[in-house]
């Protein structure tokens, strides 16, 4: 369409001027021609009329001369005006088909716009699907998560109870036990060279403990600790800080005095036999039965008595 209008408008432009130039040549040559022989034919053989007509018919020859020259001139400017026209019909075309190269592009691209508006409306509704679906699932799972820490901390809480159970099993198990047991008083004789057991208080300088600890599969090995505990008829404890006298804690959490402390090298699982403990007191030993009570780990593993009369 654009071509079609530029067309017109340079043909009604070079119209235009060659009709111009044309009407002078066309109208104005004639005229030209009809006075030079008309005045030609009316002076005859006038010399005088002559020279005048040779001198207009001159003029009128550089007049035709110059509308000839003129017609030249239009003939060349159709010319250039037909070679810009032909020159501006090929620029138009290229134009028209860049034009409809462009018009094919963008059909291709509407095209694919509405594909991928189509495929972005699918896409949408498949991920509005998907987190819907994504949100259910989650919930799913908070709940199973939910489940499971509670099994986990019914699990764990199982655990250390069972743990707690087991280490007092083995507390237990690990708990040494006494056997044998003997409390004898002691005379010593030759300025305590030698040893003589007695029943009588008054002769007794020393009481003396021996006993047995029993294999044991649990306990592990080293260095065991066996606190003794000697009471009078009166149940009074007999203790005596320089001979290593103190204070012990039981099973049930609470304090215990003891009367002294010895000092054990166990292996598993295989006795200690013939222990002996002496004990002596700065005073005199009272009648009536004394009693030996043996701890272990805060629990009593055996114990005894001796009658001084």
């Amino acid at each position: 369409m654009t071509r079609k209008i530029v067309l017109a408008s340079v043909g009604r432009f070079c119209d235009n001027i060659v009709n111009k130039r044309l009407r002078v040549v066309f109208i104005y040559t004639p005229a030209f021609l009809f006075l030079t022989n008309a005045l030609i034919s009316c002076n005859g053989n006038n010399p005088a009329s002559q020279a005048k007509g040779q001198s207009t018919k001159d003029s009128l020859a550089a007049a035709q001369d110059t509308i000839q020259a003129q017609n030249n001139a239009v003939h060349a400017l159709i010319d250039e005006y037909a070679s810009k026209s032909a020159m501006l019909d090929s620029q138009i075309m290229q134009k028209d088909k860049a034009i409809e190269k462009l018009k094919s592009i963008n059909g291709h691209l509407e095209k694919t716009n509405k594909k991928l508006a189509s495929e972005l409306k699918t896409d949408k509704k498949l991920i509005a699907s998907l987190k819907d679906d994504l949100n259910e699932k989650s919930k799913t799972y908070e709940q199973q998560l939910g489940l499971l820490e509670n099994d986990k901390n019914d699990l764990l809480r199982q655990r250390d109870s069972l743990i707690a159970k087991y280490n007092k099993v083995l507390a237990l198990g690990s708990v040494l036990h006494a056997s044998n047991i003997r409390l004898t008083a002691i005379h010593l004789k030759h300025h305590g060279t030698k040893e003589k057991d007695t029943k009588r208080a008054r002769r007794a300088d020393e009481l003396k403990v021996d006993f047995d600890i029993d294999e044991n599969r649990v306990a592990e090995n080293g260095t065991k600790k066996l606190y003794l505990v000697i009471k009078d008829p009166a149940g009074k404890l007999l203790s005596n800080t320089a001979e290593g006298s103190g204070s012990m804690t039981i099973s049930n959490g609470s304090q215990m005095d003891y009367s002294v402390l010895k000092e054990i090298p166990l292996v598993t699982n295989q006795p200690v036999k013939d222990i002996s403990v002496e004990w002596k007191q700065e005073g005199n030993y009272e009648k009536g039965d004394y009693t030996i009570t043996i701890y272990n780990g805060g629990y009593r593993i055996g114990g005894g008595q001796v009658e001084l009369k």
